[in-house]
C-alpha cells in the first residue's frame, strides 16, 4: 500500500520514486532539495534544511474540544458555506467544519496541498466531531485569486483569508515546516475586491496583531487580548 502511494505521488509530482532500503533521509536527498517519505499512516515532507512537514489536526484538535473558538462567534450559529482562500495546514477550515460549516479550501502550493488534503481524508481522530468535520471539508489546488475569479458574485456566505504572517511567532513550531513551503503573497486590493464580490455576508481576515492590513484595508479589527494574531472583518452589505 505504501509503495503504492509512493509511487502514484511520484508520478503525479513527475519526480523519481526510490526505494528507501533502511538508508538515511539525508542519504537520499544528495541530489535533491527535498523528498517525500510515505509511512503506514501519513506523509511527510523532508527539506534539505531540515524542514518537516506533515499533517497533523493538533491546534484545530484543542480548539474543537475547548467548545469555544473565536470563528465560531465571528461567522455565527446558523450553517454557512465558507470558503477559506488560503488553506494551509487546514487548522482553521477544520474549526470552521466543526462548527458546521459547509467549508471549502484552497491552496495554491503542491506539496502542501497534497500532505494536507490526504491528512484530511485519511487522519483517525478519536474524537468523532473532529473526523466528521475533516472529511467534509473540499479541497481545491488552485491558486486563490483565480479560484475567486472563476466564482458567481455573492457564491459564498463568508470568505477567510489567513495570508503568511509579516511577522514570526516564534513558539508556532507546528508552521515551521510550512514556511519554506507556503504561498508568501500578501493580501492585495485586487485580492480583497475578489473576496468581497464572491462574499454574501462577510469577509474575515487573520493576521498577526502588529499588522497593519486591518487599518490599511478598512477591516474591524477584533482585538484578542494578550494572543498573537487578530481578526478582522468586514460586512457585505
Amino acid at each position: 500500500m505504501q509503495e503504492k502511494q509512493a509511487k502514484s505521488l511520484a508520478e503525479r509530482l513527475k519526480v523519481a520514486y526510490k526505494e528507501r532500503r533502511k538508508e538515511s533521509l539525508k542519504r537520499l536527498m544528495w541530489d535533491c532539495d527535498g523528498i517525500l517519505v510515505v509511512y503506514k499512516d501519513k506523509v511527510v515532507f523532508q527539506g534539505i534544511n531540515g524542514e518537516v512537514l506533515f499533517f497533523h489536526p493538533d491546534t484545530a484538535m484543542i480548539r474543537v474540544k475547548s467548545h469555544h473558538d473565536p470563528l465560531w462567534n465571528l461567522i455565527g450559529s446558523t450553517k454557512k458555506t465558507v470558503l477559506d482562500t488560503t488553506m494551509g495546514l487546514a487548522s482553521d477550515s477544520i474549526v470552521m467544519a466543526a462548527a458546521g460549516h459547509d467549508v471549502t479550501a484552497i491552496e495554491s502550493e503542491e506539496i502542501p496541498y497534497i500532505l494536507v488534503s490526504l491528512g484530511l481524508k485519511n487522519y483517525q481522530s478519536s474524537n468523532s466531531q473532529l473526523n466528521v468535520a475533516m472529511r467534509s471539508i473540499k479541497t481545491i489546488h488552485e491558486d486563490n485569486l483565480i479560484f475567486l475569479k472563476s466564482q458567481s458574485d455573492h457564491h459564498f456566505d463568508v470568505v477567510y483569508c489567513d495570508p503568511m504572517f509579516r511577522y514570526e511567532i516564534r513558539e508556532a513550531d507546528n508552521l515551521a515546516g510550512l514556511a519554506s513551503l507556503a504561498n508568501p503573497s500578501p493580501l492585495t486590493t485586487e485580492l480583497l475586491a475578489e473576496m468581497k464580490r464572491v462574499a454574501k455576508e462577510k469577509v474575515i481576515i487573520k493576521a498577526h496583531f502588529k499588522d497593519d492590513v486591518f487599518e490599511k484595508y478598512g477591516f474591524k479589527r477584533f482585538v484578542r487580548p494578550n494572543q498573537k494574531f487578530h481578526y478582522g472583518v468586514i460586512d457585505i452589505f
